[in-house]
């Protein structure tokens, strides 16, 4: 009996007139790398990629003895939290907007497409890269620009989602005024995501803060504002394409493994 049964059960593994399909990752598409002949195109899994920084509020640029905001002169930026390099041409950057209440709902406000990067090449382990609507703004030498690209300046959400429409991260809400960062009439500043090991969500404000440093902070300063253009360093405080400013709210993980 014992061994009939077991004649059953490996005959359903491998056929025995049941086309269920029992491993239910087949259902899924494979995984693709990108390569130059199918235009870099590749997926991704749910945080493979993360939003890291968002400047909603614009730039600062000085214009002879001045100073010109530009309100339009917006980008976020984005790190690969994955093992694999990964091709971002073609995923969609979605954005919501709402009136900042939660029974008021929210409203598409648009979705944009990642173009191939500049360079043509992948996004690597760790890196971070910029994407922007100017190649002639506040970034010098964007990893991928697109022309119209926008955010609101009041309420709003961002998602992120792979070739095949699978959501790989969200960030931001869009039924709360905006987290952080800020247009002063002065200066600007992005907001940042906080570097939490756990509980890292991108819709929770504790996750993000804005730009903490100023001049006085000396080379760290200097050195996480690389990648903006001169013009732009007088009064655009932000950090694209690199590690964050520190984060003075106490939303820190540390210990000791002494």
């Amino acid at each position: 009996m014992r061994f009939a049964l077991l004649l059953c059960v490996i005959a359903v593994s491998v056929g025995c007139g049941d086309d269920r399909l029992f491993d239910e990752r087949q259902m899924s598409d494979g995984y693709r790398t990108g390569t130059e002949a199918d235009d870099y195109l590749s997926n991704g899994e749910r945080g493979n990629l993360s939003v890291t920084e968002i400047n909603w509020a614009g730039s600062v640029e000085q214009v002879d003895d001045g100073f010109v905001h530009h309100p339009d002169d917006v980008y976020i930026e984005l790190q690969n939290k994955h093992f694999r390099p990964i091709h971002a041409t073609g995923w969609q950057i979605q954005i919501y907007t709402g009136n900042g209440t939660y029974d008021g709902g929210s409203e598409h406000f648009a979705t944009y497409i990642i173009p191939a990067r500049a360079n043509r090449q992948p996004i690597e382990s760790n890196e971070y890269v910029v994407v922007t609507n100017r190649s002639d703004g506040s970034i010098v030498d964007p990893d991928y620009v697109i022309a119209d690209f926008q955010l609101p300046r009041d309420h709003f959400s961002i998602s992120i989602r792979d070739l095949d429409n699978r959501l790989i991260e969200f960030a931001g809400d869009a039924h709360q005024d905006i987290f952080a960062g800020a247009w002063d009439l002065v200066s600007v500043r992005s907001m940042e995501r906080v570097q939490l090991i756990f509980s890292n969500q991108g819709g929770r404000q504790s996750t993000w803060h804005s730009y903490s440093l100023n001049e006085w902070d000396g080379a760290l300063h200097r050195s996480l504002r690389s990648r903006l253009a001169d013009a732009y360093q007088a009064r655009t405080f932000g950090s694209p394409g690199g590690p964050n400013s520190p984060d003075y709210s106490g939303n820190t993980s540390s210990g000791s493994t002494d």
